[in-house]
C-alpha cells in the first residue's frame, strides 16, 4: 500500500503484467536466450557431420635470381566428406605452372580420390553417427536449461511480487491500527469530558498511537524495500511508483500425490536434463569400445596426373597424361596400450555415476514433491484457523469497545484488544502469503510453471 499522494501517480501493476515484463527484460532470460543461439549453432554443426568439406588453397610466387625470372602458380582445392558408414572420402586438384623468363614453361596437374572404409574401429552407423545423435541429446538439454531458467525466474518473479502486496497490506494494517488508536484517544475524551473515565487513561491511548506510528513508520519503509526490489528484478526504473492491483484471494485446494509424482518425473527439467545426460553417457561408452579394436579398413582410390610445356596448359593439351589406381587393406593393431581400455573405463564409470545421479535426483524430487505437498495442506489449513482469529478479534474489539462506552471495560484492555486484532490479521496476511508462495513453489517443483502461467518460449 502506499500513501494516497503517491497512489494518486502509481502506475498499477498486476501479477500477469510483472511476469511479462520479466520475461522481456529479465537480465537473466536474456542471457538464457542468447545462449540458445550458441546451442543452435551447435545442433547446425552435429547435423552437418556429413556435409562435405571443402578447403582452397592457392599460392602465387614472382621471383628473380641470377638475371632470371621465375613464376610460379599453384592451385590445390582439396575436398574430405565423412560418410555415416564411418568411411573417409578425401580428393583434391592439384595444378602447378612454372615460367621462367627465356625458357618454355612447365606444368604439373594430378586429380585424385582416396575412400577409406573401416571394418572395426570406427565402423558401423551406430559409431560413425555418434556425434550427431549427441548433439541431438544436447539440444533437448539445452532447452531444458531454458525452461529451467524461465521457471526460477518467474517462481522469482511471483514470490517478490507476493513480498510486495504482504508489505503493502502490512502498511494497511498499520495505518489502520493508527487510526483506531487515534479514534479510542477521541473516545476517551468523550468519556473523561463526561466523567466517565479517568484523566490518566489518555495516557495508554497516547502511547498506544505512538507506538503505532512507528509501526507505520517501518512498514512504509518496509513497502518501499519491497518495491525496489520487485523493480530491480524487473529491470525497471527504480523511481517508477508502481501499485500491487492483485486481490489476496486464496482457496485451500487438494493435491494428489500420486498424480503429483508423476508429472513432476515426466516434466522437471532437471530430472529429464539427467535421464538424457544417462543417454549421452551410453553414446560414448558404445565408443569408446568401439575404439579398443583393431583399426582395419579398406582402401581404394584412383586419379589422374599430366605433365606438360607451354603456359595455362589442359588436360587435353599436356604432353604425358597418366591414370592410377589403388585398391587395399591396411590393418592397426595397438599391442601394449592401456590408453585405449583407460577410454571404455572412464565411460563405463561416468555412465554408472550418471545412473547413480539420476537415482538420486529421483528420490530428491519425489521428496520435494511430498515435502511442498504438505506445506500446501498445512499451510492451507493455517489460512483458515487465521481467518477465524481475525474475525473472532474483531468481534473481540467491537464488544469490547462497547463495554468500554457504558463503563465495564478499561483504555488497558480495549488497547490490549486492538493489539490483538493487529497481530491477527498480521498473522492471515503471513499466512496467505505463504501459502500462495507455496503453490507457486508446487508449480516450480513439477515443472508446471509455464503450463500454469500459459508461456511459451520463443525458441524457435
Amino acid at each position: 500500500m502506499v500513501s494516497p499522494a503517491a497512489a494518486a501517480t502509481a502506475i498499477p501493476l498486476s501479477l500477469p503484467d510483472a511476469v511479462l515484463i520479466g520475461l522481456r527484460k529479465n537480465r537473466e532470460i536474456r542471457s538464457a536466450y542468447l545462449q540458445r543461439v550458441a546451442d543452435r549453432f551447435a545442433l547446425y554443426v552435429a547435423e552437418n557431420t556429413f556435409s562435405p568439406r571443402v578447403n582452397l588453397e592457392a599460392a602465387y610466387n614472382h621471383a628473380r635470381s641470377l638475371g632470371f625470372t621465375t613464376t610460379t602458380i599453384n592451385a590445390a582445392p582439396t575436398i574430405t566428406w565423412a560418410l555415416p558408414t564411418g568411411a573417409i572420402l578425401s580428393g583434391g586438384l592439384t595444378n602447378v605452372q612454372n615460367n621462367t623468363s627465356g625458357q618454355v614453361g612447365n606444368s604439373f596437374s594430378q586429380l585424385s580420390f582416396q575412400v577409406i572404409q573401416p571394418l572395426l574401429r570406427g565402423a558401423g552407423l551406430d559409431v560413425a553417427n555418434a556425434p550427431v545423435r549427441i548433439g541431438r541429446l544436447q539440444e533437448k538439454v539445452a532447452k531444458l536449461r531454458l525452461m529451467q531458467s524461465v521457471i526460477n525466474t518467474v517462481t522469482q518473479i511471483i514470490i517478490t511480487y507476493h513480498g510486495l502486496i504482504q508489505a503493502n497490506e502490512q502498511y494497511r494494517i498499520a495505518d489502520e491500527a493508527l487510526k483506531r488508536s487515534r479514534d479510542l484517544l477521541e473516545i476517551n475524551r468523550v468519556l473523561i469530558a463526561a466523567g466517565r473515565l479517568a484523566q490518566v487513561e489518555l495516557v495508554q491511548s497516547e502511547t498506544s498511537i505512538a507506538q503505532q506510528e512507528l509501526a507505520v513508520a517501518s512498514a512504509r519503509y518496509n513497502a518501499d524495500e519491497a518495491r525496489l526490489t520487485l523493480l530491480t528484478l524487473l529491470t525497471l526504473d527504480p523511481n517508477a511508483r508502481v501499485t500491487t492491483v492483485k486481490k489476496l484471494v486464496a482457496v485451500p485446494v487438494k493435491v494428489d500425490e500420486t498424480r503429483a509424482l508423476r508429472i513432476a518425473y515426466d516434466r522437471q527439467p532437471a530430472y529429464l536434463t539427467q535421464l538424457l545426460s544417462i543417454e549421452v553417457n551410453k553414446i560414448n561408452l558404445r565408443v569408446a569400445q568401439n575404439q579398443r579394436l583393431w583399426d582395419v579398413s579398406l582402401v581404394g582410390g584412383g586419379g589422374q596426373s599430366a605433365t606438360g610445356t607451354g603456359v595455362y596448359q589442359s588436360f587435353q593439351g599436356l604432353r604425358s597424361n597418366k591414370t592410377d589406381y589403388n585398391v587395399g587393406v591396411q590393418i592397426s593393431i595397438p599391442l601394449f596400450d592401456p590408453t585405449r581400455q583407460q577410454g571404455e573405463v572412464s565411460a563405463n564409470v561416468a555412465l554408472r555415476q550418471a545412473e547413480l545421479q539420476a537415482e538420486q535426483l529421483r528420490d530428491q524430487v519425489g521428496q520435494q514433491v511430498r515435502n511442498v505437498i504438505r506445506s500446501v495442506e498445512i499451510q492451507g489449513s493455517q489460512m483458515q484457523t487465521a481467518k477465524r482469529a481475525r474475525e473472532l478479534a474483531a468481534t473481540q474489539l467491537n464488544i469490547e469497545l462497547t463495554k468500554l462506552q457504558v463503563g465495564r471495560s478499561s483504555n488497558f484492555q480495549v488497547v490490549s484488544f486492538q493489539n490483538a486484532l493487529q497481530q491477527a490479521e498480521s498473522t492471515e496476511l503471513s499466512a496467505i502469503i505463504e501459502y500462495l508462495n507455496a503453490l507457486t513453489t508446487l508449480d516450480q517443483i513439477l515443472g508446471t510453471t509455464l503450463e500454469t502461467w500459459m508461456i511459451e518460449l520463443n525458441d524457435q
